[in-house]
């Protein structure tokens, strides 16, 4: 009788809890993460225009809508840095191109070259995700090391996708207002690269991949 009792204890204590507060934190971080590029999208989808003069505006709501949709499926860090200086540099980073705002748009060859570098922005950055899978993240962290596809030509190739998207959408819409928040993330983003290459490098997996690809952003310059 004992044993079956014994039994039977264990078999209750066996079923996990449906939720932990571990997954509960996750799930709000990646919900709020969700949200923030949603809210991005919000001066971009007042000035929508269904021609080829407002795909820009079009181009730039696709892709934070993939970036919100990706948010949902993150898989938890091995390791993460989050404190002030991490949220400062990645909210500089992601923030200020997104205080951009859609008014004097460009026509003619500029207008071309604005959405021409939109979209190879775009691909670029999704293609890039497409590789790192669940393994996506935005404060620094360790998600596991990715070394294929764009990866094996640059260590940061969403970083210099974001960029190019960006100047793509200044391009389209160009205002000293514009440039200005492009020129301010630069510092934004490299002092991001500087905090997450400083807590990969602890990990030796990552150090073999920084002697195969030497550049960070663009292969044969930097």
């Amino acid at each position: 009788m004992e044993a079956i009792a014994e039994r039977a204890v264990a078999s209750v204590r066996v079923a996990p809890p449906l939720f932990t507060r571990a997954g509960l934190k996750h799930a709000a971080g990646n919900t709020a993460l969700a949200i923030s590029f949603l809210v991005a999208m919000l001066p971009a989808a007042k000035k929508i225009h269904w021609s080829i003069d407002g795909a820009a505006n079009l181009i730039w709501l696709g892709g934070a809508l993939i970036m919100a949709a990706m948010s949902f499926v993150r898989t938890p860090p091995r390791r993460a840095m989050i404190d002030a200086y991490s949220l400062g540099a990645t909210g500089g980073m992601l923030l200020l191109p997104c205080l951009m705002v859609p008014v004097n748009r460009s026509h003619g060859a500029l207008a071309f070259a604005g959405v021409t570098l939109e979209l190879l922005g775009v691909m670029l950055t999704q293609v890039a995700r497409v590789y790192m899978g669940r393994s996506f993240g935005i404060l620094p962290a360790n998600r596991g090391i990715v070394s294929r596809g764009p990866f094996a030509a640059v260590r940061h190739p969403i970083y210099i996708g974001w960029l190019v998207l960006s100047i793509g959408y200044a391009l389209s819409y160009p205002s000293a207002r514009n440039a200005l928040l492009i020129v301010a993330t630069l510092p934004f983003m490299v002092w991001r690269i500087e905090q997450e290459e400083a807590l990969l490098c602890d990990d030796p997996e990552y150090l073999s991949y920084t002697r195969l690809v030497r550049f960070r952003l663009w292969p044969g310059i930097v």
